[in-house]
């Protein structure tokens, strides 16, 4: 049994106040902490028609936790909010290689940025080439916008992003290693466009074969160390600037000195 009596009393052995103990914080725990875990805003990252089976049980197809504002007018939310890869897929309009690539990229630059592990959107900008896929994706996990004068659109960055912690001035530069993407796939990409560029018609074949190859990339990404995968640099003293449309005139700096 699980106590004895002594005196007239009852005396609990130490193995039943073990259990005993266990069961009021098993207790405490279920009705506190449970709660306070589920409010954590979880992603859905199951399978459905538009996100295959291979991708949301790929192993690095992992979410970010992101920390943002409660209102228009808002404090920082007490709970962070995950944001997945389907998360983008929705709001971006299909999964492609594009959209991966670029998720994968940003994802390893804000585990260095925040390394305890929450984004704070509040607190980033970003440089992107000009494509669907590059700019939609770094918006959403970033919250770097265009109007906001913190998404740089500038091509020259090519398949790859800047992206900086603004209250520390952080940066990094994160691209594919060379040899990553397939050769035979960019000839194709670029064959489609060039028919299309021209007003010519592009074959179903074509079409379904270049699809065929950027799943099979997607499916490299998500199963692949990013480590075999990217080349991340640190930008030291970064100077972010929005645009190069305006500047000063450096025509007339010494209109006024001496002769």
């Amino acid at each position: 049994a699980g106590y004895f009596f002594s005196g007239g009393s009852i005396m609990l052995r130490s193995d039943a106040v073990k259990k005993l103990l266990c069961c009021f914080f098993g207790v405490f725990f279920l009705i506190y902490a449970i709660p306070s875990i589920a409010d954590d805003g979880k992603t859905d990252n199951s399978p459905d028609w538009f996100f295959p089976k291979w991708a949301a049980n790929a192993k690095y197809n992992t979410p970010i936790k992101a920390f943002d504002t409660d209102s228009a007018l808002g404090r920082y939310s007490l709970k962070t909010k995950d944001i997945g890869l389907k998360d983008i897929t929705r709001y971006h309009g299909h999964m492609c290689d594009g959209l991966v690539i670029a998720y994968v990229e940003i994802k390893e630059v804000l585990k260095k940025l925040f390394p305890n592990g929450i984004v704070d959107r509040t607190d980033l900008r970003t440089v992107s080439k000009n494509g669907p896929c590059w700019v939609d994706t770094v918006s959403y996990m970033t919250g770097a916008r265009i109007n906001f004068q913190t998404l740089r659109i500038d091509n020259s960055i090519g398949d790859g992003f800047i992206i900086q912690r603004i209250s520390t001035g952080e940066a990094y530069s994160v691209h594919l290693k060379p040899g990553v993407f397939p050769k035979d796939q960019a000839d194709l990409e670029a064959k489609i466009r060039k028919l299309r560029s021209e007003g010519k018609p592009v074959t179903a074949e074509d079409i379904n074969t270049v699809e065929k190859m950027a799943d099979t990339l997607s499916m490299k990404l998500l199963t692949t160390p990013p480590e075999e995968l990217l080349d991340i640099k640190p930008l030291k003293n970064y100077r972010f600037v929005f645009t190069d449309m305006f500047g000063n005139r450096g025509d007339i700096i010494n209109k006024n000195m001496p002769r």
